[in-house]
């Protein structure tokens, strides 16, 4: 009898190991017309708005291919441009050409300057943000960011959540950061 009560036990061990790790998030989602992906934090539901900005002929605009800013649901759900200090530390970006691809940015947040998105047209108006996530090739959803609180927050852990390019299935990663 005991043996079958460990049949039992080991796979509810399992299946809760498993998704311990990913955060339920009961956030508001952010939906814009040009959204590539965005940030939310554990500190508020407000979120981080990473946006294509495109030419008149529904190119990527090589001179600023993304526009950065915060929806502040906590509030009235207005929009709010980032402050010099957070686009310098944390939620801006660094970007180039790529070199071998017409409509594609390599492209790394400021705050995570180990990984590099590839940004890439998709359709005249439309762009994706593509990374590595849990070692698959994948179209970028959003990332959720642990912080403690703090007159500097400090980053915690970074949640990458996105899709596989492939067999399109949900992927996720847990970087942990400080601990």
């Amino acid at each position: 009898m005991n043996c079958l009560k460990t049949l039992y036990i080991i796979p509810f061990i399992i299946l809760t190991c498993s998704f311990t790790n990913k955060v339920e998030n009961t956030y508001p989602t952010p939906n814009t017309q040009k959204l590539i992906f965005y940030i939310q934090r554990n500190l508020n539901s407000n979120a981080i708005i990473y946006d294509a900005n495109f030419d008149q002929y529904g190119n990527i605009n090589p001179e600023n291919p993304i526009d950065i800013y915060w929806i502040r649901y906590n509030e009235q759900g207005q929009r709010m441009e980032l402050r010099t200090i957070e686009k310098a530390l944390a939620f801006g970006i660094t970007y180039s050409k790529h070199e071998s691809y017409e409509n594609q940015f390599k492209v790394t947040i400021v705050a995570e300057k180990n990984r590099e998105l590839i940004l890439k047209q998709t359709a005249p108006f439309k762009a994706k943000a593509y990374l590595n996530i849990d070692n698959k090739m994948s179209e970028l959803s959003y990332l959720y960011l642990e912080a403690e609180d703090g007159i500097i927050p400090t980053l915690q852990s970074i949640e990458y959540f996105g899709v596989d390019t492939i067999t399109k299935k949900s992927t996720y990663e847990k970087v942990l950061y400080n601990l």
